[in-house]
């Protein structure tokens, strides 16, 4: 089970210890999908898109997708975002 220390998961380094994973691009890219969903969804969407062996220019996609998709549903739903 991951502790939360660096290096345990790809997902704390980026978000809690701020260590580029993937590229600065992507990780800020998954920055900006934490904030626009909860833990939960974070977590099944890192499962099942990202995984533990993405290479970084697939998951700089992925999370351009996710990040666009998750804008879109924001600004449906009457979020005030900024782009």
């Amino acid at each position: 089970m991951p502790n939360g220390k660096h290096g345990d998961h790809p997902l704390t380094d980026i978000l809690h210890w701020k260590i580029e994973v993937y590229s600065k691009e992507a990780d800020e890219l998954i920055r900006k999908i934490k904030s626009l969903s909860s833990d939960r969804e974070l977590d099944q969407w890192w499962d099942k898109e990202i995984g533990w062996n993405c290479d970084p220019k697939t998951a700089l996609q992925k999370a351009k997708d996710q990040y666009e998709k998750l804008m879109l549903r924001a600004k449906e739903s009457g979020w005030e975002t900024e782009k």
